[in-house]
């Protein structure tokens, strides 16, 4: 009975033995690497599994490549014609009396001269495209009632912004700071100009702020602009202005500046440093083909940004490559004419018939390649 016992006992110390030795056993021999990760989730490696992807259709790819596109502009991803080509670009505006755009111009309408020397154009176009616009605010402490007046024109362009634009909000008064890179969501900008609230310094740098935005803004390609929000005092600009006023004419940048200071002038009266500032917006304006305006009243401010938004929407692109490329780094004026079928001044009518007075704005030239 005793040896049963004992018989029984050491098959048990026996079979228990073998089973820890099993559970102790390596996972890797039993069709797994010992040293193999664990897989997440999903079907795992190396067991026979085989996952078939369907090929998407060509609307799945199309509508996979529209979400991808990046809210943001990056001007890394845009497409920049080298320069080696020598093609120049203009922007050109046909304004009646009242600077409406006038449309339905062809190629066959516009004579570009380089240097009076004229040029044939390669590239045209004319549909009506989405702004891209950078709005430069000043935000100094100088005068509160500059910040007021700045606040409330800013938050007035919003009004004219469609689904479709692109908006960078940029602020300055001894430094520049971005406050908004280029957006489609108005909401975003309304978010960027709520923070204006608090100025640091009372210096206005005008001119730094402008070539700066010029500069950030020279590899996006298209029709963009720079709405300058301004007294256009300055103040303690590294730049001087006629150093600001080169960089102004070899950008393709419109800009297009509104003063916050007439509206104090038509109540205290004008000065010299009132006029000085008002004569270098408008040249500012003149050199990059846009325009400059002088509100006096609130009440003029939502027909200057409808201005302004129809121009840009309704330019015409010119393009010509240089019939003497001189490479010479220089500055060279351009004209922009109307002609008609014979070569004659083009004359536009209205629906009565009637003789439409017109102007053409474009900028005054551009700076030839240095070779």
């Amino acid at each position: 009975m005793r040896r049963a016992s004992f018989l029984q006992s050491l098959t048990v110390s026996i079979l228990a033995a073998i089973l820890l030795g099993w559970m102790s056993l390596p996972r890797g021999a039993f069709g797994q690497s010992q040293d193999q990760q664990p897989n997440s989730g999903g079907p795992n490696q190396g067991v026979g599994e085989t996952v078939l992807v369907p090929k998407k259709t060509e609307s799945e790819r199309k509508i996979e490549s529209a979400t991808k596109k990046a809210e943001k502009i990056n001007p890394n991803e845009v497409f920049t014609l080298s320069t080696a080509t020598n093609l120049v670009n203009v922007d050109v505006l046909v304004l009646d009396n009242n600077n409406n755009p006038i449309g339905n111009l062809g190629r066959k309408h516009f004579k570009v001269y380089d240097e009076e020397n004229p040029q044939t154009i390669t590239n045209f176009g004319s549909t009506e495209a989405p702004m891209t616009v950078c709005m430069l605010i000043e935000f100094s402490n100088k005068w509160w009632p500059f910040l007021v007046l700045a606040l409330r024109d800013s938050y007035e362009f919003l009004n004219f912004m469609e689904p479709k634009d692109w908006v960078a909000v940029v602020s300055f008064d001894m430094n520049q700071q971005i406050l908004q890179d280029f957006t489609q969501n108005r909401y975003e900008v309304r978010q960027a100009l709520d923070t204006l609230r608090i100025p640091g310094f009372s210096e206005i740098n005008l001119w730094d702020a402008l070539a700066f935005t010029i500069d950030r803004m020279k590899d996006i390609q298209g029709r963009k602009a720079i709405v300058v929000i301004c007294t256009g005092y300055d103040t303690f600009s590294k730049l001087n202005y006629g150093e600001m006023l080169k960089i102004a004419k070899a950008s393709d940048a419109t800009i297009y500046p509104i003063s916050i200071l007439e509206f104090m002038t038509v109540r205290y009266g004008d000065n010299i440093s009132s006029l000085q500032a008002r004569n270098a917006l408008n040249t500012i304006a003149k050199y990059s083909g846009g325009q400059s305006y002088f509100p006096r009243f609130e009440a003029e401010l939502p027909g200057i940004y409808e201005q302004i938004s129809n121009q840009l929407r309704r330019q015409y692109s010119l393009g010509f490559v240089p019939s003497n490329p001189s490479n010479d780094g220089k500055f060279h004026k351009l004209r922009v004419d109307l002609v008609d079928e014979q070569g004659k001044t083009l004359t536009i009518t209205n629906q009565k018939g009637k003789k439409i007075k017109y102007r053409v704005v474009a900028r005054q030239g551009y700076y030839s390649p240095k070779s």
